[in-house]
């Protein structure tokens, strides 16, 4: 994907996401969920617009991973959800598992099952889900494997390569149909971002070495007649003069 294009293409005023302009942070967090679907996404156009849809939606469109209320720090998310069934101190370490990152992941549960793409304890460092690089991991593979849906369907089940989106469904795998039209809207403008940049790079395995054919040298044939040479050899010995 051209990134230069699919900037220019944001920036363009009936975008319908960021308008004119895009802060360098904003920049920043859009390249780190592109790095990342690069590594750990589906390849499919679709799956990478909801992605960012859904960045930008949970993130105020900043596009960078945020404390739930877009609080400051940890003690001002704590007094912001503490009335939520979440909001409360949970677990061996005693943390409030409130919303972070670019998708707000939220309940101790979430954090649990999510560590293993983080590569890192969240339960005991949920804070972690506030680094770029593991927030747009958990992002993805969450949207893909669909962890987060009741019914434990991933975004292809609904947006699906070749045939028609199902975008109130396809909330499914963040936060049941929440806003859902605002952010199919959102998934609409990314995705034409995305294909007037070219797409998503298709991927196309390097083709196995043809083999080369095994070659039998030909053997020496035993001359049949050795014995008669030997007899002459050794004649030629005695009548040497």
């Amino acid at each position: 994907m051209d990134r230069t294009a699919f900037f220019a293409a944001l920036r363009r005023r009936t975008s319908g996401v960021f308008g004119t302009s895009l802060s360098q942070s904003q920049v920043d967090g859009i390249n780190g969920i592109l790095d990342a679907f690069a590594t750990h996404g589906d390849g499919r156009d679709k799956t990478l617009a909801y992605a960012l849809a859904t960045a930008y939606h949970e993130t105020g469109a900043r596009m960078v991973p945020v404390r739930e209320g877009f609080a400051k720090d940890d003690a001002s998310a704590r007094r912001i959800v503490a009335k939520r069934e979440y909001g409360k101190p949970a677990g061996k370490y005693g943390h409030v598992y409130y919303g972070r990152g670019q998708v707000q992941l939220t309940w101790l549960k979430n954090y649990d099952t999510s560590s293993a793409d983080a590569a890192y304890d969240l339960v005991a460092y949920p804070d972690k889900m506030l680094d770029p690089v593991i927030s747009a991991r958990v992002m993805i593979k969450g949207l893909l494997d669909g962890r987060w849906n009741g019914a434990g369907k991933g975004i292809a089940a609904y947006l699906p390569t070749n045939g028609p989106d199902d975008l109130k469904n396809a909330r499914r795998t963040v936060n049941v149909t929440d806003k859902w039209e605002l952010i199919g809207g959102y998934y609409t403008a990314f995705l034409s971002a995305i294909k007037e940049a070219g797409g998503v790079p298709v991927t196309t395995p390097a083709p196995a070495p043809t083999p080369k054919p095994i070659v039998i040298e030909p053997q020496p044939v035993s001359d049949g007649n050795w014995l008669a040479k030997l007899i002459e050899a050794i004649a030629n010995i005695f009548t040497r003069k």
